[in-house]
């Protein structure tokens, strides 16, 4: 990289670094260079019809730059904003911290890119650069690395002359919130609270000002050191929100991370409700009730009871790597009814091809009103038609980075030669009355391996490929076996590496 000492590298949808170390100001500068050298480059790439197209260059009418809740987060917007302004580019920032989401609908209904300062579910001391592009989704693969690229390469000086004269302030919220109105209809409400935990993060407030039943918000002012937490919302950091739903007698409690475009769901039993739960739940109330149709999508992490109510349903059905981006993909290119990941995020159809927590919790709010259904109920309803769903994920620490490639054939060829995969060296089934077999496997992304019959569930494997991290996932129908298939990944995941 030029002999510079930090490399910038870029990850799914941009980058992030550690705050004074990896993400200074004169690192942010250097990336948003980059970013305004591909605007500036003849090159684009545009929705069209139903699918992705190069086409001829035409620059976007401005950039739009916004900003979450962390720690010098309006700072770093600000210096975005002076470069892509230095750059001859019309900049429209944001006058409030903002969320993902609201950015990408804000590049959709305005044809323009956007960079939005946030790292996300990230710890305290991190911050970072994700892109949107027109079509109100993340950015492709193709269009990350034609920035990478260009880093290191701009040399156009920021002073008075060159920027901030056209640069804009912007209420990005305001037409946001619009959308979520034209997407959600709620009806005169249900009588227990709904409790909202914003996690210190930028999505705190909107539900409420949409949602005109009772609700109590917790966590909802701005803490850049996210106090005892990372604003992620996984099981572990939802201890406070169990806690209020169940003193309030609460139909729910949802938690949105940090930049709010994933959703965390706590039932009226005070359970936390796993994504492959969700996704079921959001995919059946949408065909069910809303009468909409269309493929279902999600990545090779989620479990099987949206793939059967795929299949009951005669519903298109497509598993694809981790990452949003091969979801928002598919959204541009076919009529997808739903797509979701293992993380919490999901995406539906009407709205803009990406996850969105704030919307979705007042989708699962809406459900409950119109359905006039504890969300308990639904749950255990769904899982009396479709099977029992005990999902866990377990992350195993390694010595080393793995290659993926060499991983995932070294655990086929064990399968092929039926060495630790047999029927009586499988795991015990933990309560499910059955002796299991490998029945498919799949490998697109780490390797999962599909038990028979189906409630005997699948196993996923995922190392790193860049972290000496394994991670591993299994859905059956006991968290006893669930956990077995975890242990037993655990050992022949050692004996291979």
């Amino acid at each position: 990289m030029g002999g510079n000492s930090i490399n910038i590298n870029f990850g799914t949808d941009g980058w992030r670094g550690i705050i004074a170390k990896d993400f200074t100001f004169k690192n942010v500068r250097i990336v948003s260079h980059a970013i305004a050298d591909y605007i500036k480059s003849g090159s684009r790439q545009q929705a069209v019809g139903s699918s992705l197209h190069p086409t001829p260059y035409t620059l976007y009418p401005a950039v739009v730059v916004g900003y979450d809740n962390r720690f010098l987060s309006e700072k770093f917007a600000a210096e975005v904003a002076k470069v892509i302004s230095a750059n001859a580019i019309d900049v429209h920032i944001s006058q409030t911290a903002v969320t993902s989401p609201s950015v990408s609908q804000y590049c959709q209904k305005n044809n323009c890119i956007g960079i939005m300062v946030t790292a996300s579910h990230n710890p305290s001391v991190w911050n970072g650069l994700k892109i949107k592009m027109e079509y109100g989704g993340s950015v492709t693969e193709e269009v990350i690395n034609t920035i990478s690229l260009n880093l290191y390469k701009n040399s156009v000086k920021i002073s008075p002359d060159t920027a901030g004269r056209n640069i804009k302030t912007v209420d990005i919220l305001k037409g946001y919130k619009k959308h979520l109105k034209a997407l959600i209809k709620i009806g005169s409400g249900i009588k227990s609270r709904v409790i909202i935990d914003s996690m210190c993060g930028s999505g705190l407030g909107i539900f409420e000002q949409i949602y005109k039943g009772k609700v109590c918000s917790i966590r909802n002012y701005r803490d850049p050191l996210f106090p005892g937490f990372n604003p992620e919302p996984i099981e572990k950091n939802l201890h406070e929100l169990k806690k209020e739903v169940l003193k309030n007698k609460a139909a729910a409690g949802f938690a949105l991370d940090g930049d709010a475009d994933r959703l965390g769901v706590i039932d009226d039993k005070g359970r936390f409700l796993p994504p492959h739960i969700v996704f079921p739940l959001i995919l059946l109330y949408l065909f069910e009730y809303k009468k909409l149709k269309g493929k279902v999508v999600q990545t090779i992490s989620l479990g099987y009871l949206s793939e059967r109510i795929a299949k009951k349903y005669s519903l298109p059905f497509e598993e694809v790597p981790v990452g949003f981006k091969y979801i928002c993909e598919k959204m541009l290119k076919e009529d997808v009814l739903l797509g979701g990941e293992e993380s919490g995020g999901y995406g539906w159809k009407g709205g803009i091809p990406e996850r969105d927590g704030v919307l979705n919790a007042l989708l699962l709010t809406e459900m409950m009103v119109n359905l006039k259904k504890k969300l308990s109920f639904l749950v255990d309803d769904l899982q009396r038609r479709f099977g029992k769903s005990f999902f866990m994920r377990r992350d195993i620490k390694l010595s080393n980075p793995v290659d993926k490639q060499k991983f995932t054939e070294e655990i086929k060829k064990k399968i092929r030669n039926n060495s630790g995969f047999n029927s009586s060296a499988s795991p015990s089934s933990g309560g499910c009355q059955f002796v299991s077999s490998v029945a498919e496997i799949r490998t697109y992304d780490g390797i999962k391996i599909i038990f028979n019959p189906p409630e005997a569930g699948w196993l996923l494997l995922r190392p790193s490929g860049t972290e000496p991290v394994l991670r591993t996932y299994s859905e059956t129908c006991s968290i006893a076996r669930t956990k077995k298939l975890l242990d037993f990944a655990e050992k022949i995941c050692f004996n291979i590496t």
